[in-house]
């Protein structure tokens, strides 16, 4: 979505009062305001700052945000700040995902002492499923539980999008968008691909930002806790992994020990069952269980090694059961 070509339509459900045409705001509350912008890959934030800003000072065009970047310019005769983020993927990995989350957090350390608005972005270019609802939440909720009362959904929408339909319902029709919504105090906004004469997008769009501030009472997110919750957090997902961690090379160790106990019983019986002599039969059979016995174990190490899996757990009826497998092995 190309910034110069769009224009921001405003729109209430009709359940929110912090959105009146004409309310008073303070002056010392919206003097300088601060915006940080958070939402999924290719949903438009970049787009949406430049428009904001009135200037292409964020890349757009083919070119993915990979860290939180911070701009500001005079915006109706105020200083006005807007970070971008990157955004996140439907199903990411515990690495691409971490270092996301990183970044957003990093991003209110960039306009201290911390963001009037947040503005969750959404393209409302398709179905808004229950994984993407819930992926935005958690999002949200890394700059802490206060972030909803300072948030409002800012939809996407290209050209045609809303043809046959109003935005208001095409939320209502959508249990996952009006869950978000009802989330964020009812506060939801449009961007459209293509502009309209005689409105001054950027303009309503910050009056409807002042008018959210000046409910909030001109309070902020505060940088300094937002970092600090996030510290503590990672902190404890850390200490989560490192436990979960522990309990694989614990289970690692005992399914070696008994396996191995159990080839040499296997071995013994063997032996015995020839008379003490060892024959060229049971010599095979011997290195075949050697040989899945080892298989076994490289797959209780990979399942180890790789820290998005959960433990396995191995129980003596699991090893009873590779013990019977590997017989049918011979």
């Amino acid at each position: 979505m190309d910034s110069e070509e769009v224009m921001v339509e405003m729109k209430e459900t009709g359940k929110s009062a912090d959105s009146q045409p004409g309310q008073a705001v303070p002056l010392s509350v919206v003097s300088g305001l601060r915006i940080i912008l958070i939402g999924e890959r290719e949903a438009g934030k970049s787009a949406v700052g430049n428009a904001i800003l009135g200037s292409e000072v964020f890349d757009t065009v083919g070119v993915r945000t990979r860290e939180a970047v911070k701009r500001q310019r005079e915006v109706t005769e105020r200083q006005v700040t807007v970070v971008d983020t990157p955004g996140w993927e439907w199903f990411p990995s515990r690495g691409s995902s971490l270092g996301v989350r990183r970044e957003i957090v990093r991003g209110v350390s960039l306009c201290q002492p911390g963001p009037h608005a947040v503005l969750l972005v959404v393209p409302l270019s398709f179905s808004f499923t229950k994984r993407e609802r819930q992926v935005a939440e958690e999002h949200v909720e890394l700059l802490g539980e206060r972030a909803w009362g300072h948030t409002v959904v800012l939809f996407t929408v290209k050209g045609g999008r809303l043809k046959d339909a109003t935005l208001e319902e095409e939320v209502e029709e959508s249990e996952e968008l009006q869950g978000l919504v009802e989330r964020c105090g009812g506060r939801y906004h449009a961007l459209y691909g293509r502009s309209r004469k005689g409105h001054d997008a950027v303009a309503e769009l910050l009056e409807k930002l002042d008018n959210m501030v000046a409910k909030n009472r001109g309070e902020l997110l505060s940088s300094e806790e937002v970092l600090e919750e996030a510290r503590e957090k990672e902190e404890e997902e850390e200490r989560r992994h490192q436990e979960e961690d522990r309990e694989r090379e614990e289970d690692l160790r005992r399914a070696k020990e008994a396996l191995r106990e159990l080839e040499m019983e296997e071995e013994k019986e063997d032996v015995q069952g020839e008379g003490g002599k060892a024959t060229e039969e049971s010599t095979r059979q011997q290195r075949g269980r050697r040989r899945y016995t080892d298989e076994k174990l490289d797959s209780v190490e990979s399942s180890s090694a790789d820290p998005t899996s959960a433990p396995p757990h191995l129980t003596w009826s699991d090893l009873r059961a590779i013990r019977d497998q590997r017989c049918k092995t011979q």
